[in-house]
């Protein structure tokens, strides 16, 4: 049965406790001492604990009801708690020929001016019975959308881990190829270099424009080998960094898989969308920023620097 809190004045009391009586026969569980409390008492933290203890809340309205000053306030904090929580029916009792008070203008009322509690009773049993029907469906119909919710988001976050992992191993070992490939070009670079410093140095008798050629060749293999070791040093860093992003989402996807085994019977659709809203961290990809511009060697205003020196001299010889 339900509990119900009754909120009254004080001169209603004789009233309320024959209304109380006859609900408690019927099984249900009252709290309506608020009036009762001695001075001194929080009378706000008893009302809070009544409200959140209660399914049904009651207020008897009469000529005496202008004179609490509870009721108005009660009245309120039940609206309140019932629009937040969905889980508890404000009945206004009018027991008086009053207009019944503002707030309460939008609620459908239970008239009863003889205050013939053998007919109040059932019309309150009536309306309780209506509440707790329309919860039980509204709850049915909330427990099979989480049942479809964690049902369809348990799948969609085992496709989800298994292509992100797919694409981070991917990822991850195509950064490691690039970076291989640039080290062996830095190698390779550097190697050349050497040989041709050699080459130089042992050939002493060589005219001008043969070292010339020689350290242009040298120039041209080794700013391609640069261009080569920067540019797959750059892709390198660029998969490894869409490596790391997938890493992260899987780990965000992870805590969403968890907050469902934890609380899945319970998950709304937007506590849903608010857990699962940053396993797509970055849209951007690492790929879309870089300029095929920085991996220019510059070899050509190297051969032209070359090819006037070149002329230059010949120049002077002539």
């Amino acid at each position: 049965m339900a509990k119900i809190y009754i909120s009254y004045q004080r001169n209603d009391l004789e009233f309320v406790d024959k209304l109380a009586r006859k609900l408690k026969i019927v099984g249900h569980t009252l709290f309506y001492d608020v009036d009762e409390l001695s001075p001194g008492s929080d009378w706000r933290a008893a009302l809070n604990t009544g409200l959140k203890n209660s399914e049904i809340f009651i207020v008897v309205i009469s000529e005496n009801t202008e004179k609490s000053q509870y009721v108005l306030t009660e009245v309120g904090a039940a609206r309140a708690y019932a629009q937040e929580s969905g889980r508890m029916l404000i009945i206004p009792l009018i027991i008086d020929n009053i207009p019944i008070p503002l707030s309460l203008q939008d609620i459908h009322a239970i008239i009863q001016l003889d205050r013939n509690v053998l007919e109040i009773v059932p019309k309150i049993e009536s309306a309780i019975s209506a509440f707790v029907g329309r919860r039980a469906a509204i709850e049915t119909a909330a427990t099979e959308a989480a049942e479809k919710i964690q049902s369809n988001a348990a799948d969609f976050v085992k496709v989800a881990i298994r292509s992100l992992a797919m694409l981070e191993k991917r990822d991850r070992l195509l950064s490691y190829f690039w970076y291989g490939i640039g080290f062996v070009a830095l190698i390779i670079g550097i190697a050349f270099a050497f040989v041709g410093l050699s080459q130089v140095g042992q050939q002493t008798n060589l005219a001008t424009e043969s070292i010339i050629l020689v350290a242009l060749k040298t120039i041209v293999v080794i700013g391609l080998l640069s261009a080569c070791a920067k540019y797959a040093f750059v892709l390198g860093k660029s998969y490894s960094s869409e490596s790391l992003k997938s890493s992260d989402r899987i780990h965000a996807i992870r805590f969403g898989e968890f907050y469902l085994r934890a609380f899945g019977d319970k998950t709304r659709w937007d506590e849903l969308k608010e857990v699962f809203q940053h396993w797509n961290i970055d849209r951007n990809s690492s790929f879309s920023t870089l300029d095929v511009s920085q991996f220019d060697p510059k070899i050509v205003e190297s051969l032209l620097d070359v090819a006037r020196l070149v002329s230059g001299r010949k120049n002077v010889k002539k």
